[in-house]
């Protein structure tokens, strides 16, 4: 099995309709068609190597519904030929221990202080049979302490052990193996919870038990998933919980590069959660599912840091400065910390909606995750530089 094993694709006619509507290459019908083509054959697509940052949209404009994505993943292995796969235990989290030993995530986990590693220890045992549980992902665990005294929250009991992920990290690394590995050994140790629902607080946790799950790997969840936004909503509409500090600021909206995924009603869910609890919510251009990714990716298609992200965060901010707003709205972690690297460069402030609706309802976040972003900075210049140079250098 492999990226592109979920689809027929002798099922495509060609049109080009994934790549015409693609917001970042635009390409005219008979040029994507080529493309297209190259791909298919396994030879060099060079528009799409060159510019696709891997976004999903793709897969939302397939009148054949099939699924681009995954076969540029796949073809984007093919050509780096394992060149990435040494970086990959690095940058992944939940692989086999044998593999995981070198992960930077142990490295970021080391920095927490006593009191957020025992919570975070007592997060990877099962909870007992309950309704709903809350699944903290790779980098939410490094809001551990604010999430376990959340009064928004109390209700739901925390499981996040920080040897487990969702698969997103290594399905985005182009490495079907390593998701593969990570993503069995996640749904091994859920086989042991007796629940109804999982709530994720991640975005990305709850895209890639959903939808690339299911359409993706071909299999299913024993139990019901939503989002925390969903969750939030729900329990705003139903008056279960009550705002305390209605989000007094503009900002418009990014979307996360898999809102095209998820259901079609999930756009509209999040910004009327937004606007409930006090945000004037402003649309960017491209938005919904023709929305514009915040890069991160990108640096795999090429090492080169202005090549790849610096130039989609320059596109990004292009659309922020249009709507006459100096506020992004984010809901996705990786977002975050990816765009918060140039957001002053570009002088736009950068919300991290987790933090600011559960502040809104309540809480008190002692540590944003703003704040946290240096212990990533720090664990990733440990051992990734020297890495990265010797990715290049097997490129060159």
């Amino acid at each position: 099995m492999s990226y592109s094993a979920n689809c027929d694709w002798d099922k495509c006619d060609l049109c080009g309709e994934c790549f015409v509507q693609c917001p970042i290459m635009k390409l005219d019908r008979d040029e994507a068609a080529i493309e297209m083509k190259a791909l298919l054959a396994g030879k060099e697509a060079k528009r799409v190597f060159k510019e696709c940052t891997t976004c999903f949209n793709c897969n939302n404009f397939c009148p054949k519904g099939l699924r681009p994505h995954e076969l540029i993943l796949q073809r984007l292995v093919e050509r780096r030929k394992g060149k990435m796969q040494k970086f990959v235990p690095y940058l992944c989290n939940g692989l086999p221990e044998s593999e995981s030993k070198h992960s930077m995530f142990p490295d970021i986990y080391s920095q927490l202080n006593n009191e957020e590693k025992e919570i975070l220890d007592g997060w990877s045992k099962i909870p007992e049979k309950t309704k709903e549980i809350l699944w903290v992902g790779c980098i939410g665990r490094v809001s551990c302490k604010d999430l376990e005294n959340s009064k928004v929250l109390k209700d739901l009991p925390k499981f996040g052990p920080a040897d487990l992920c969702c698969g997103e990290l290594a399905y985005r690394l182009h490495s079907w193996n390593a998701y593969k590995k990570t993503i069995e050994k996640t749904l091994r140790r859920f086989e042991d919870l007796n629940i109804e629902t999982m709530v994720c607080y991640c975005g990305s946790c709850y895209n890639y038990f959903t939808a690339i799950l299911n359409k993706v790997y071909g299999k299913e969840l024993p139990f019901k998933v939503i989002s925390l936004y969903q969750w939030l909503l729900n329990k705003a509409e139903n008056g279960e919980i009550e705002l305390k500090k209605p989000l007094d600021f503009k900002a418009a909206v990014h979307e996360s590069c898999y809102i095209s995924e998820l259901e079609s009603d999930f756009p509209e869910k999040l910004r009327k959660l937004y606007s409930i609890a006090g945000m004037d919510v402003v649309e960017l251009p491209h938005h919904g599912d023709c929305s514009m990714s915040c890069g991160a990716t990108t640096a795999l298609r090429d090492i080169n840091p202005y090549k790849s992200f610096f130039r989609e965060h320059k596109r990004k901010y292009a659309e922020v400065k249009q709507t006459e707003t100096n506020e992004l709205a984010l809901n996705c972690p990786g977002c975050f910390i990816t765009l918060s690297f140039t957001s002053k460069f570009f002088g736009k402030k950068l919300r991290y909606m987790p933090d600011e609706l559960l502040q809104a309802y309540g809480d008190e976040i002692s540590m944003p995750l703003a704040k946290r972003i240096p212990m990533f900075v720090k664990a990733f210049t440990k051992r990734g530089p020297g890495l990265l140079m010797k990715v290049r250098s097997n490129d060159e």
